[in-house]
């Protein structure tokens, strides 16, 4: 009897109650699943040689302070917060929609952080994957503090599909997406013909 009702919690109510959260959280079937099965092989990637350059060409760019809140999005596993612990700083947060060591689960269009909280957002790889990227970045820019910094690097001339969903084309694509009512300085921007990264800083943002 036990296993039984073990079965009918496993095939039935827990994929009602997941169909509940991300109708909850605005999110669909075809959306959540598709980058849950993706983070899901993902999970034991090593993006070091992708986020330790980045995070020193960031650090050679700005002052950001060794207290500095960072909030990784997309992080898929606990390598890419561990670069930034290893030069120095200790106050990292870093999201996925799969829970992990080191992991928080989150989605990075509601972010369960308060306004103005965090000094860095950095997102590597993660926001082509959004389904709506203008709430993203809004939700990037509402936790960012004012003088804090985005970054973002993206893959770029590629045919989308249900997991990567957005082809920015290059910067100005992707800085078309931020809020109108926001204001940023460019510190840099990198382009390949496969990648782009952009460094910015938030000058002010709607109140």
């Amino acid at each position: 009897m036990r296993r039984w009702r073990e079965a009918f919690i496993l095939i039935v109510l827990f994929p009602l109650f997941v169909l509940a959260r991300l109708r909850a959280r605005g999110l669909r079937w075809g959306y959540w699943w598709p980058q849950v099965r993706q983070a899901l092989a993902k999970q034991g990637k090593d993006v070091t040689f992708r986020t330790a350059p980045f995070a020193d060409l960031i650090i050679a760019s700005t002052a950001l302070s060794y207290h500095a809140k960072i909030l990784c999005v997309g992080a898929r596993n606990a390598k890419e917060p561990a670069v930034w612990r290893e030069r120095g700083y200790d106050r990292v947060t870093a999201i996925d929609l799969l829970p992990g060591p080191g992991i928080q689960c989150a989605d990075f269009h509601r972010l369960p952080f308060g306004d103005s909280s965090m000094d860095l957002y950095y997102a590597s790889h993660a926001l082509e994957h959004a389904f709506d990227a203008d709430l993203a970045l809004a939700e990037a820019t509402r936790v960012l503090k004012p003088g804090g910094w985005l970054f973002a690097a993206f893959p770029i001339s590629f045919r989308p599909t249900v997991h990567d969903r957005y082809d920015f084309r290059d910067h100005e694509g992707f800085l078309s997406h931020l809020p109108p009512a926001s204001r940023w300085s460019r510190l840099w921007t990198r382009e390949t013909p496969t990648e782009c990264a952009v460094l910015l800083r938030l000058e002010s943002k709607a109140a």
